[in-house]
């Protein structure tokens, strides 16, 4: 039987200015998968190597971290030069980034802290295709994916290496989707063309994707929302990810996204990961009545609070309706 570390354990582990010591888990041996299957090893690595001086961890958990913490790095910045490459082929066409790869740079003070596993793009719905066209050059062609997006990726291309998905539409409310593309802001190391969310819709686009899963997501992903409600992003990057957020922008955009519920939800289960930015996290939930929040706790909340619950509830596309709309 496995043991999975407790939530305070993993809040304390994670954060970026850790205490110099931390309680044992129940089992390092099941501690250190559990940190790379949810995307933590990076930070795990670099505390308990560098911060934690205190710590009791075996030197073999350390090696195995710090192996994934490398590989994180270098696969990284492959994938992010092989877009910035790329550029050049799309004349001028906008591309954003979402997810792990608008992160890395803006929310974590180390690129091998934030995994990422594919690259996912926004872009307007004219551009899909000759963008594709333009990915065949460098050998990305289209396939299925591994596992269903519940996102709906207008493409998939894979080049033998990793993949890269295409999104033209995000949002339950299409109407509001325009703006993403308008208020996008420059990421220029990456390129003339290349972009990433402004602060406020990173946050709602982040969560929206959160809640088409369920929330059953990598705990990675309450790390990023602990530092986007945080708000402590470099200011050289603008008003990207990790920008501080206008509560009141957060709130309006949320209802005319469709995702309030979503918003709440994600808030709270922010607060009980990452307890030290809860009041933070509880000021940017939107008021909903009591019923909706009592059946959003039983059917979203406490299944999420389990560590141990890595596979997509039955009956998910009934609670994703619950969520969205």
């Amino acid at each position: 039987m496995t043991h999975a570390p407790s939530a305070d354990w993993l809040a304390e582990l994670t954060r970026f200015d850790p205490a110099k010591a931390i309680d044992d888990p129940p089992s390092w041996d099941d501690a250190a998968p559990f940190l790379s299957r949810h995307g933590l090893a990076g930070i795990a690595a670099y505390n308990l190597q560098y911060r934690m001086p205190f710590a009791r961890a075996p030197e073999a958990v350390k090696d195995m971290l710090l192996g994934h913490m490398q590989g994180i790095s270098g696969d990284t910045i492959f994938k992010l030069m092989t877009l910035k490459n790329l550029v050049g082929t799309l004349e001028g066409r906008q591309v954003v980034l979402l997810d792990g790869a608008a992160f890395g740079e803006t929310l974590y003070p180390h690129i091998a802290f934030r995994p990422v596993p594919e690259l996912r793009l926004l872009v307007a719905p004219k551009d899909v295709e000759p963008i594709e066209l333009a990915m065949r050059g460098a050998q990305f062609f289209e396939m299925d994916s591994e596992e269903p997006d519940p996102d709906g990726p207008a493409k998939v291309l894979f080049n033998d290496r990793f993949f890269v998905k295409l999104y033209a539409h995000l949002l339950p409310h299409a109407a509001a989707e325009p703006g993403l593309l308008e208020r996008a802001i420059p990421a220029k190391a990456l390129g003339a063309g290349v972009f990433r969310l402004e602060a406020e819709d990173a946050l709602l686009v982040h969560v929206l994707s959160m809640a088409r899963r369920g929330f059953v997501v990598p705990l990675m992903y309450f790390v990023d929302l602990r530092q986007m409600v945080v708000g402590e992003g470099p200011p050289m990057l603008g008003r990207g990810p990790g920008a501080p957020l206008d509560r009141e922008v957060v709130l309006s955009r949320a209802k005319a996204f469709g995702v309030e519920r979503a918003l709440w939800a994600s808030m709270e289960l922010t607060a009980y990961f990452h307890p030290d930015v809860a009041e933070k996290a509880k000021a940017l939930q939107p008021e909903l009545g009591l019923p909706i929040r009592k059946v959003l706790e039983t059917a979203v909340i406490h299944p999420a609070k389990e560590l141990e619950r890595e596979r997509q509830l039955r009956g998910v596309g009934k609670l994703v309706q619950l969520l969205i709309g």
